[in-house]
């Protein structure tokens, strides 16, 4: 082994130091192939096979990202919970859809109820690993919001809600800033339509996303950018938004 590759072996096996992943899967291979990469990785993980289960180790325990499964064992399914979630004051984790329900539609559904990211099964462990991070990235960004993002020339200011572009203010509505505020700490990386919502819209946070207020806001953020020379641009793809920003 070279010392590289050692050195990023032994950065892999801390990359989820600190972070707990609750897996709800009914399948025990599914279950235990799941844990071992979070173990490998450095993260705690907890297991159970049903909603009700979850539910109880959500409210008692601190909890990272959920894997879950949509067919249970119970009376209940993996969506079951997704509702649960936007029924509750308690913020909710980032949510993976691991399942065998692989269809369009099903990835539409799970992730409108509120899931962050979906995964078919079986699924590549080193794809797992990658959704995962990129996820676990996404919530820290959310969760602690740098008082000021600076991007290249983009400036984003959340204290007085100001974003800047080459330092020339850019004139916007104050729930445009809130979009623009999210996609600029994500610097470039997918933002479901999910998280986009429940953090922008929190006071709404229980209905799932209402695409047509959503795409709105979108429009109107695109039209305070689009003057702007060289500006950032809004990709839009199927369930989400990135930031572009031509360095």
């Amino acid at each position: 082994m070279t010392v590289d590759s050692e050195t990023r072996e032994n950065a892999e096996s801390k990359a989820l130091s600190g972070v707990t992943v609750l897996v709800v899967e009914d399948e025990r291979s599914d279950a235990e192939l799941v844990l071992r990469q979070i173990q490998r990785l450095g993260g705690s993980g907890l297991h159970t096979d049903t909603v009700q289960g979850a539910r109880e180790l959500l409210t008692k325990r601190s909890i990272d990202l959920v894997v879950l499964d949509r067919m249970l064992a119970g009376s209940e399914h993996g969506l079951d919970l997704l509702t649960w979630f936007g029924e509750i004051e308690m913020s909710a984790p980032p949510v993976l859809i691991a399942s065998r329900l692989a269809t369009s539609d099903d990835h539409i559904l799970g992730l409108e109820l509120g899931a962050d990211d979906y995964i078919d099964k079986p699924f590549d462990p080193r794809e797992l690993t990658a959704r995962v991070k990129a996820l676990l990235r996404r919530a820290e960004a959310q969760r602690s919001p740098l008082s000021v993002i600076v991007w290249g020339p983009l400036e984003v200011r959340s204290i007085n809600q100001v974003a800047l572009w080459h330092g020339e203010r850019i004139s916007m509505r104050p729930q445009s800033f809130a979009v623009l505020n999210m996609l600029a700490g994500l610097k470039g990386e997918y933002l479901s339509r999910a998280s986009l919502w429940r953090e922008v819209w929190k006071k709404n946070k229980a209905l799932p996303p209402q695409d047509t207020v959503i795409n709105t806001e979108i429009s109107r953020l695109r039209s305070s950018l689009k003057d702007l020379p060289n500006g950032p641009r809004i990709i839009a793809e199927e369930l989400g938004f990135r930031l572009v920003i031509k360095e």
